[in-house]
């Protein structure tokens, strides 16, 4: 079996706009998810258990929501598995942080990519995380 994908910096820099075009289809559905908690929320307080039941004149409301946020979690899912078949392991998705395998002075390391960067200028060892990143 293989071991990871490894890329140069040239490579992570160049899919940076996909990057960025993913994370913000995340935003879109992580604010509707803190919408439907709210409602969701809203509801559970009213009634308690009771809005479970399907003699409850908000039960319908309430599955409609428990439907809608099983939805967009899967859709927030596809889009955290699409960075994954890009090559990068999500670190973070609020704020975006991804790490991509790479070689640095014959080590294998992780090009560190955070929001906002429009190149990848740091790195650090597989073992340490974002605090321990280095500029390149």
């Amino acid at each position: 079996m293989p071991g990871p994908r490894v890329f140069t910096v040239e490579e992570v820099t160049a899919l940076i706009p996909k990057l960025e075009k993913l994370f913000e289809r995340t935003d879109t559905v992580r604010g509707r998810l803190k919408t439907l908690t709210i409602r969701i929320n809203a509801l559970e307080m009213i009634w308690g258990s009771k809005v479970q039941e399907e003699s409850n004149p908000d039960h319908g409301e309430f599955q409609h929501h428990l439907a809608e946020m099983k939805s967009n979690q899967e859709e927030f899912e596809r889009y955290t598995k699409a960075v994954a078949k890009l090559g990068g392991q999500v670190k973070s998705t609020e704020p975006p942080l991804v790490d991509f395998y790479g070689v640095r002075d014959g080590r294998l390391i992780f090009w560190c990519w955070t929001r906002g960067e429009t190149l990848v200028n740091h790195w650090h060892h597989l073992d340490q995380g974002f605090a321990e990143r280095q500029p390149i």
